[in-house]
């Protein structure tokens, strides 16, 4: 087993069924670093340049709500789940056509996202919408961090082999979209159910009950996020230690969106390695730089 020092972002001072397979061609698409967020160039309705940021680990792809009159973009609701009648969950979205990164492009369904404002005031221009599972389904995407670029191939990379290299398996889902979550991380020595995301800002964090398990204590209901530092991380056979860990409230956003994981895996992280995500047959691997 190979252990290695962990680069972490600055920003720590700041603060599934697959889908058809899709054959994009292949090409390299430049992306930039900016507080933590992984930004790329993008199109929408056949030219129009957008910027977006890219999040592996996101159920659905989102919108910043304000902007759909500068692009003139309808406005729909939908139910949440099966409409029974009695006390139905609506969701607001839009219908953007020909979403295209280089060359992979896909017609999305957007959710409103209050988020995004927010993301567009920090980097200082703005962020159009957040690409997540809708986007990567049936794609093979690879995320160089060595040369900051993004890659969407035709089908995963032979890896794996080194000593810096590991090939993490996504549990099987009933869900649509495969969202890459893996039983192959091992968390302070205990195997946690985790949630590879770039759009994470973080290395690691922990809901509540994930962090009981390997022996640290979670803030009580309603009180920020914290930071702790973890005694190991195991992704395969790459190990980290001393590792910042985010641990979040009871019933804090983080702990009610945690369904079907304990621990994310994010950015901080990820940043080490080249990073293919399979989301055609349900592989991550990592090559570390």
């Amino acid at each position: 087993m190979k252990k290695f020092a962990l680069t972490t972002l600055s920003l720590f001072t700041l603060l599934c069924a697959p889908g058809a397979a899709r054959q994009d061609a292949v090409t390299d698409v430049p992306f930039t670093m900016e507080k933590g967020h992984v930004i790329v160039p993008a199109t929408i309705k056949g030219g129009t340049p957008v910027e977006v940021i890219l999040s592996t680990g996101a159920r659905h792809s989102l919108i910043q709500v304000g902007l759909l009159d500068k692009y003139k973009l309808p406005a729909y609701y939908a139910a949440e789940g099966i409409v029974t009648g009695h006390n139905d969950r609506t969701y607001s979205f839009t219908s953007v056509s020909n979403v295209r990164v280089g060359t992979a492009s896909e017609d999305l369904h957007l959710r409103y996202s209050e988020a995004l404002a927010a993301i567009s005031q920090r980097v200082g221009r703005e962020i159009f919408a957040s690409l997540g599972a809708d986007y990567f389904k049936g794609r093979v995407v690879q995320f160089d961090f060595a040369r900051k670029v993004v890659r969407f191939l035709p089908r995963r990379p032979e890896g794996g082999k080194g000593g810096g290299s590991a090939v993490l398996r996504m549990r099987p889902s009933a869900e649509p979209l495969r969202r890459p979550i893996t039983e192959d991380v091992t968390v302070g020595g205990k195997k946690l159910k985790t949630l590879f995301d770039t759009g994470a800002l973080t290395a690691v964090s922990l809901t509540p009950s994930a962090a009981k398990q390997v022996g640290l204590t979670a803030p009580p209901p309603k009180s920020a996020a914290r930071t702790e530092k973890l005694g190991s991380l195991r992704l395969g056979e790459v190990e980290f230690n001393d590792v910042p860990v985010m641990l979040h409230a009871k019933d804090s956003d983080f702990d009610r969106s945690s369904d079907g994981f304990g621990a994310v895996v994010g950015v901080a992280v990820l940043q080490n390695f080249v990073v293919t995500f399979d989301f055609r047959d349900g592989v991550i691997l990592l090559e570390r730089i």
